[in-house]
């Protein structure tokens, strides 16, 4: 009897211990709205999703789900605990994250982890304690390469050039650069951009170079116009639930924090400034013809464009009075940072 029971109780222990093993497991729910074999998802996402698994020792794991609404309601999704983690634009909600604008200006610069550190440490100094994403932990800001104008005839040979044409817009800002050039911006998320020009309900875009070959859309838009650092930019964000942030154990908080901020920033950017680079070296052979905007047309078209950062600046001051010293330090980042990791910004 006293066998049997010594017996009964390391079962019923042996049970009890899988149980509290499973319990202790935390199973975030990241909510995908991108293809699934997106470089997003395959090389940032998932590669982050294993090292916060194995940095915590099993004891976080992410799920990585269908889509569990539109692309531009994620920040929201995880906001209010519909998902536990999410990847998103901050263009795709416009207006609502004023201070991340800074980030998507003109002509500042074309690498995108020189451009994503900048901004990072610039928001964290000056912009963080604002607060623009109350209710979710930010795990980290970035950018991808620079927005460059793609269409499908008309090339950027004068600030002519593209009037009257239909445009699919990201956000707010490649919105009023497109309506000062003379554009009709059609608002939409990247999901739907291949249908749009497929189909001709617009002529082009603005969009980063990896974008035009992971999607397949040089057949339609085989016409490129570039400027220096870009035409604007896309912010980018990863944020997670904050009841769920607090639920972790410190160990596993410390652990997840070691691998976002800085850490993923400069991760998740050079993931996109190496497709931007491989993207450009497939222009040629997918036909793609590319015209440099330089010279006396360039200097015109910062003239013509320098409204976008004068309203930014006002209206980022009424959140944050020291947008202007912000935008001054990051702008003066730029060179130093890319010093600092010995490449062309």
């Amino acid at each position: 009897m006293t066998l049997r029971r010594s017996f009964l109780f390391a079962a019923v222990a042996a049970v009890a211990s899988v149980a509290s093993a499973a319990q202790a497991q935390t199973v975030l729910r990241f909510s995908n709205w991108l293809p699934p074999t997106h470089h997003v998802v395959t090389e940032m996402v998932q590669p982050w999703a294993a090292d916060v698994e194995k940095a915590t020792e099993g004891r976080v794991k992410l799920q990585v789900l269908p889509a569990l609404g539109a692309p531009p309601a994620h920040f929201d999704l995880v906001k209010n605990g519909v998902a536990d983690v999410a990847f998103g634009v901050h263009g795709y909600t416009p207006n609502r994250f004023k201070l991340t604008e800074m980030s998507e200006l003109p002509f500042t610069t074309d690498h995108a982890v020189v451009n994503s550190l900048a901004y990072w440490r610039t928001y964290q100094k000056h912009f963080a304690k604002y607060n623009e994403h109350e209710g979710a932990h930010l795990l980290g800001l970035w950018t991808n390469g620079p927005y460059q104008l793609f269409t499908k005839a008309n090339a950027f040979t004068s600030l002519d050039a593209v009037n009257g044409i239909k445009i699919r817009i990201p956000g707010p800002t490649v919105e009023r650069i497109a309506k000062a050039l003379g554009m009709t911006p059609i608002s939409s998320p990247l999901t739907e951009a291949y249908e749009q020009i497929s189909r001709g309900v617009i002529q082009g875009m603005f969009q980063q170079k990896e974008t035009v070959i992971a999607f397949n859309m040089t057949q339609h838009m085989p016409v490129a116009s570039f400027v220096p650092g870009g035409f604007a930019h896309s912010s980018q964000f990863m944020v997670m639930n904050e009841a769920k942030w607090k639920a972790l154990e410190p160990r596993d908080r410390d652990a997840i924090a070691k691998l976002s901020g800085e850490a993923m920033v400069k991760r998740f950017a050079a993931v996109w400034e190496a497709k931007e680079a491989a993207a450009l070296a497939k222009f040629a052979e997918t036909g793609v013809k590319v015209t440099n905007v330089e010279g006396k047309l360039l200097d015109e078209l910062r003239g013509k464009l320098q409204f976008v950062t004068d309203e930014w600046l006002a209206e980022a001051t009424k959140k944050a009075p020291e947008a202007a010293t912000a935008l001054n330090e990051y702008k003066a980042a730029i060179p130093a940072i890319a010093k600092e990791l010995n490449v062309n910004p």
